[in-house]
């Protein structure tokens, strides 16, 4: 006789990603910290940050090098939310038909830079403090951007269910932070114990609804704003 076996009910289930992650914690014996962040309505709160910071022992060293890209893209920047560790650099490539003026006026980060498809791409920038820094274009007031910066390896975004996995954490106690585009106020936060034997869960309800993200516009030569020359 042939036993099948019987998926748990649709709510129950943990997105794929999550899953992924939980094998493969399961198996190598690490550390799994599992996130769930909503908004002040109980909706799912995709495109916000979660990151982890130990306790009991350092973090561990920066990567020399560590690189990072947000492109210019059918005049939006993609993706539209980065997190990076301090001391990574950024690179804006323009894979759009015309100029980019990026600027930030945050304190994490302040810079302008002219970004020319037809051109060489600018030199890549170094972000070396932590915190939010919000990107726009002088050129196309619609483009909104957000780059996270964090200090510690342990980070990541949720997806569209509001779920975010943080895999590899060594067994102890972190310092853990949920952040999003356009909140007021410091990150939100808890204390969480992770241990290595499965996952831990945490959850973190925001005060506010987020605004969606500027969309993807395809305009065509007749009708896109021009940088200068």
């Amino acid at each position: 006789m042939q036993i099948q076996a019987k998926l748990p009910p649709r709510k129950f289930r943990l997105p794929l990603s999550v899953l992924g992650l939980l094998s493969y914690s399961l198996t190598a014996q690490a550390g799994l910290l599992v996130g769930h962040l909503t908004d002040k309505n109980g909706q799912a709160m995709s495109n916000a940050v979660m990151f982890a910071t130990p306790l009991d022992t350092p973090s561990p060293a920066k990567k020399p090098g560590e690189t990072s890209i947000v492109s210019q893209e059918n005049y939006a920047f993609s993706p539209f939310l980065t997190v990076i560790r301090s001391g990574t650099q950024v690179r804006f490539p323009n894979k759009d038909n015309h100029e980019h003026h990026l600027k930030s006026f945050s304190p994490a980060k302040t810079f302008e830079l002219r970004v020319n498809s037809k051109k060489e791409e600018p030199a890549p920038v170094l972000f070396d403090k932590v915190g939010e820094v919000a990107l726009v274009c002088h050129f196309h007031d619609w483009m909104r951007g957000f780059i996270y910066v964090v200090d510690t390896p342990y980070f990541s975004k949720t997806d569209a269910s509001g779920s975010v996995a943080l895999n590899n954490l060594p067994a102890g106690k972190y310092e853990v932070k949920a952040w999003a585009p356009n909140m007021f106020g410091e990150p939100l936060a808890q204390t969480v114990q992770v241990a290595n034997d499965g996952p831990s869960n945490v959850k973190f309800q925001f005060s506010f609804v987020p605004k969606a993200p500027p969309a993807p516009r395809n305009l065509n030569k007749s009708t896109a704003t021009f940088g200068y020359d």
